[in-house]
């Protein structure tokens, strides 16, 4: 059976996966090529054992097939998609059922049908770690023979209506585990899921390719928080979009993306969160580098990387975060970093342990939204990133406007938009010029 597997915390992190995919449920076959290989499968799994003389329940066989289904086109997107996913990460707890959930199928009915795609040697399993990963499902060469043979592709697949795109999770940000809040519909819930339809509408509409191949749907979902459950559903802590597959893509891998045909451009607002945290207090920051403390000029991206996480503590923070230390010249402690940032943003330090930052985050999402919604309402798709978006390159001064304009309407004032560049990888000679991504990146190791 597969079941949780508790492990010590260290031996847990020893033995973190690399990237993987999550199980998305609403997920199917669509393509009549995907169709009959979903069909296929499900004439190879064994069915569970009854007693004998009873016939197997028309609605439990019907689960079966739409899980054979779902799971097939997940593992189409982890067979085919150019991501390179290591598997399909799982989740198998039972819980109470949540607007979260498909309802045509459970938990249950998910393991079982897992089990069978194992006893048929089209998956290998790797058990879940308590608080650390999910099970982990990864199609075997078995597996993959019969997508070849059955001509498959990521085009195939369908993504069916009815997920959510709201999420609420409870839960320690500390201890990494968080748990799902199933809220009532309100008009604010409501007004937010109309506009994450408009953004993966015009995404889903849009030719967004990696190395010139299809990665699957696109569904991306908004998350918000609360410290604990129980507490009264609110919707102004974290609400960062998550679910496009460029937002783990490598920076090396980034200049392999296009939309319409077109190379993409990477744009930022510079110093956001420290931004926000001045447009927060109506004021505006000093000239310069934000994050530019005296003495520690080479090591910018740990400098960031701390002052943020001052933002994030509802207590005096005294330690440096686990990684820290070694990251900053000899010398340095909590509190010498704390003052010195202090001495550079005085008119903010008072924010600091407060455990502001998800309110931030929130604003920062809140402008996110609001300029893809402004591009979108021209036609132009553009891949969120958190604090700035990838756009094709003719795109590029469309964008930026949007971005000030749309940044001066939510906080105030117009936010510093910068390009990042695009690292590329190394010119590779032929015969390697004609290779897939896979393959060029490991000719380069």
């Amino acid at each position: 059976m597969l079941e949780l597997i508790l492990l010590p915390q260290k031996l847990a992190a020893d033995k973190a996966l690399p990237h993987v995919l999550h199980y998305d449920a609403w997920l199917t076959a669509g393509g009549c090529q995907l169709i009959a290989l979903a069909g296929c499968i499900f004439k190879m799994l064994a069915p569970p054992i009854i007693t004998p003389g009873r016939k197997h329940r028309a609605d439990a066989e019907k689960r079966r097939m739409l899980c054979c289904a779902t799971l097939v086109a997940n593992f189409i997107v982890t067979t085919l998609s150019p991501v390179q996913y290591a598997g399909l990460a799982v989740p198998m707890r039972n819980g109470k059922r949540t607007r979260y959930d498909r309802k045509d199928f459970n938990a249950d009915a998910l393991r079982l049908v897992i089990e069978e795609f194992e006893n048929a040697g089209l998956v290998s399993v790797e058990g879940a770690v308590f608080k650390e990963r999910r099970t982990v499902v990864a199609p075997t060469s078995r597996f993959r023979q019969l997508v070849a043979a059955h001509g498959v592709s990521v085009a195939d697949i369908h993504h069916l209506e009815g997920r959510e795109t709201i999420e609420l999770w409870a839960g320690s940000r500390r201890s990494g585990h968080k748990t799902p809040v199933d809220y009532m519909d309100c008009r604010e819930a409501d007004t937010m899921r109309a506009q994450m339809a408009e953004i993966n509408g015009v995404l889903n509409n849009a030719s967004i390719l990696l190395d010139g191949q299809q990665a699957g749907p696109v569904h991306l979902v908004r998350k918000y928080r609360v410290d604990q459950l129980g507490e009264a559903p609110r919707f102004d802590r974290h609400g960062r979009l998550y679910g496009g597959f460029w937002e783990d893509l490598p920076k090396e891998q980034r200049h392999l993306l296009t939309i319409d045909g077109e190379p993409v451009v990477d744009l930022d607002f510079a110093s956001m969160f420290i931004q926000l945290a001045y447009c927060r207090q109506g004021l505006q920051p000093p000239s310069g580098d934000l994050y530019a403390i005296p003495g520690l000029e080479e090591h910018r991206k740990a400098v960031k990387s701390l002052m943020v996480s001052l933002f994030f503590r509802n207590a005096e923070a005294r330690r440096l975060p686990a990684g820290s230390k070694e990251a900053l010249p000899s010398g340095w402690s909590m509190e010498r970093f704390k003052a010195a940032a202090a001495a550079l943003h005085p008119a903010i330090a008072h924010l600091f342990d407060t455990n502001v930052g998800f309110e931030l985050m929130a604003l920062e999402s809140e402008v996110l939204v609001g300029i893809l919604m402004d591009l979108a309402s021209k036609g132009v798709a553009a891949l969120p990133m958190h604090d700035g978006i990838m756009v094709a390159a003719s795109h590029k001064e469309l964008a930026v406007e949007t971005m000030q304009d749309v940044s001066a309407r939510k906080v105030g004032r117009s936010l510093p938009v910068v390009e990042k560049p695009i690292q590329r990888l190394p010119e590779i000679t032929p015969p390697y010029g004609a290779l897939g991504l896979a393959q060029r990146v490991t000719a380069l190791i």
